[in-house]
C-alpha cells in the first residue's frame, strides 16, 4: 500500500506536523512527502492525508484547491489552526472537515495548535472597526498571542490516529 502525505504550510507549523506524520506511518505504509505546491498526482495513490492551515474555519486556498480537485477516495486531513482544537472555533473547523469527507472513504480529521503568523496579529491590529469590530478583533489578536506549536505528544496522536483510521482500508 502506497501513501501521501502532502502539506501546505505558511509558518512552518504544518510542514512539521507533515514530517512527523510522515516518518510516523512509514512503518505501515510505503510513504512519499510532498508541499503541495510540487503538485503531485495525489490519484495515484492508494491514500492521502492533506494538511494545511486554518483560515476562516476552512482549508487554506492551496489544500482546499486539491480537495475540490482530487477523486482520491482514502483520504485524511490534519490541520495547526490557531485556537485550541476543542476551542468553539476548533469544533466548527471539525465540523467543515468532516463535510469535506462526506463522500471519501474517510481516513478521518485530526486538528493541530499552531502558530499564528505574526504578520496576520499586526495586520489585525491596524483594521479599523468597521472591518472587524473591536471587541473581536481584540478576541482574534489575544487568541493569536496565546497561540503554540504543537507538542511532541500531540503529533504522535496524529499519527496514533491515522495508523488506526489506515486499518480500515488495509
Amino acid at each position: 500500500m502506497k501513501g501521501i502525505v502532502i502539506y501546505s504550510s505558511k509558518t512552518g507549523n504544518t510542514k512539521r506536523a507533515a514530517e512527523y506524520i510522515y516518518e510516523g506511518l512509514k512503518d505501515v505504509a510505503e510513504m512519499d512527502l510532498a508541499s503541495v505546491d510540487e503538485n503531485k498526482k495525489i490519484d495515484d495513490y492508494d491514500f492521502a492525508l492533506l494538511g494545511g492551515w486554518i483560515d476562516k474555519a476552512l482549508p487554506d486556498g492551496k489544500i482546499k484547491k486539491v480537495l475540490d480537485k482530487t477523486k482520491q477516495k482514502n483520504l485524511g486531513l490534519f490541520m495547526t489552526l490557531g485556537a485550541m482544537p476543542n476551542s468553539e472555533h476548533g469544533l466548527k473547523v471539525k465540523e467543515n472537515l468532516e463535510a469535506m469527507l462526506v463522500d471519501k472513504n474517510s481516513l478521518g480529521e485530526f486538528r493541530l495548535p499552531g502558530l499564528v503568523d505574526p504578520i496576520l496579529i499586526n495586520k489585525l491590529r491596524g483594521f479599523a472597526a468597521k472591518v472587524i469590530p473591536a471587541k473581536i478583533r481584540e478576541q482574534m489578536i489575544e487568541a493569536g498571542l496565546k497561540s503554540r506549536m504543537a507538542t511532541e505528544e500531540e503529533l504522535e496522536e496524529a499519527v496514533l490516529y491515522f495508523k488506526e483510521n489506515l486499518k480500515k482500508i488495509m
